[in-house]
């Protein structure tokens, strides 16, 4: 006979499992409706709707010791979609961290990996079968231990450079979050399988998905005051450009001085704190004014400006015609070759090469 006391927890534990499962499932889906909403317009909220779907499925079929497995019929459509949790977690934060993100061959080579390794087992998880090979579940954490590094490589390698305030402060956010949610999720597999697992780390684990959930909710849906009162507040006028304070004016005449009379932006190496100190301004001051006032979200996008236009300029020029594509490349302050050509085809959607055939076929016709 169970104690009484035993009974009580146990009863607690299986509420509070149904309470944070369909917490967590209202909240997700509320969250796809309002990325569907945006989807069209912003990459994040694409990437961001994928994730509530798959972590919807995730949520409906996580199995402890005490609760009962769903029908197989909803586990042969849902277990595809909540293996593939991963993968859109990796993709949405890289949506989030980068500026004009596009899935490139290393997320689609990744994707079809983790997706081909899925397969193997996919039979006995709708089964809820012990999966029969242990290389392909070995393969997949190894997968999911080189996305946590990745996410947390960009989160903190772009923190200096990121001129965006909120998203700054976010990544230190972003890197701790994912890898305990993914260290988390992986040891408990390791450790208690894939099914049936305690209650308590069921509910542990399901608490942790919504406290991120609720915290993106908080991010995501924030409530206009005036709302409330029925009415829209009036917009703010519209200005040409932001209106600079007579300290910020200083400062930024210092700034375009160092770059366009000292041309600074030709150190390969140059950070932001070097230039607010080489300009004698605070570094937070600095990135406000290049971020709010000149509208760069990017400390490195705003140098390569300076340098491709020094680039440009020097592809186009007839007198240097036979100069090679590198050195003009590194004349311009560019680390090096690879870097050059992302930003260029980045900004004018040609290469180098095509850019200077282009500029220079009036003087070769001429010639002919």
């Amino acid at each position: 006979m169970t104690n009484p006391a035993t009974y009580l927890i146990i009863t607690l534990m299986e509420f509070a499992e149904l309470f944070v499962r369909i917490a967590g499932i209202t909240l997700l889906l509320l969250l796809a409706a309002f990325c569907l909403r945006d989807a069209r317009d912003v990459a994040a909220a694409r990437f961001g709707f994928l994730l509530c779907v798959s972590l919807t499925a995730v949520m409906a079929t996580s199995i402890s010791a005490n609760s009962a497995a769903p029908p197989e019929a909803w586990r042969m459509v849902l277990s595809p979609v909540s293996s593939s949790t991963a993968i859109f977690i990796w993709w949405f934060c890289l949506s989030l961290l980068y500026d004009n993100f596009r899935l490139g061959a290393l997320e689609w080579g990744v994707a079809i990996a983790w997706t081909a390794f899925g397969l193997v087992n996919l039979g006995d998880f709708i089964k809820l079968a012990p999966p029969q090979y242990q290389w392909a579940g070995t393969a997949r954490s190894l997968l999911a231990t080189g996305i946590v590094a990745h996410i947390v490589y960009v989160a903190l390698k772009g923190r200096r450079t990121d001129l965006v305030e909120g998203r700054r402060r976010a990544r230190v956010f972003i890197a701790v979050a994912i890898s305990v949610l993914f260290l988390t999720d992986l040891y408990g597999e390791r450790v208690y399988g894939y099914y049936y697992t305690p209650i308590a780390v069921n509910v542990a684990q399901l608490s942790a998905f919504v406290a991120v959930i609720v915290w993106s909710a908080f991010w995501l849906l924030r409530l206009d005051r005036s709302m409330l009162a029925f009415e829209k507040r009036a917009p703010a006028p519209e200005t040409a450009a932001p209106t600079l304070t007579p300290k910020e004016r200083i400062l930024h005449d210092k700034l375009v001085g160092a770059m366009e009379s000292d041309k600074i932006y030709l150190e390969p190496d140059l950070s932001i704190g070097a230039l607010a100190e080489r300009i004698g301004a605070p570094e937070h001051q600095l990135r406000a004014l290049i971020n709010k006032s000149m509208g760069h979200r990017n400390f490195r996008s705003f140098l390569n400006g300076y340098r491709m236009q020094d680039a440009k300029a020097a592809l186009a020029d007839k007198d240097k015609a036979g100069l090679p594509i590198l050195t003009i490349a590194m004349d311009s302050g560019f680390a090096s070759l690879a870097s050059f050509n992302r930003a260029f085809k980045l900004e004018t959607g040609a290469t180098p090469s095509d850019f200077r055939n282009a500029a220079l076929a009036p003087d070769s016709a001429a010639q002919n």
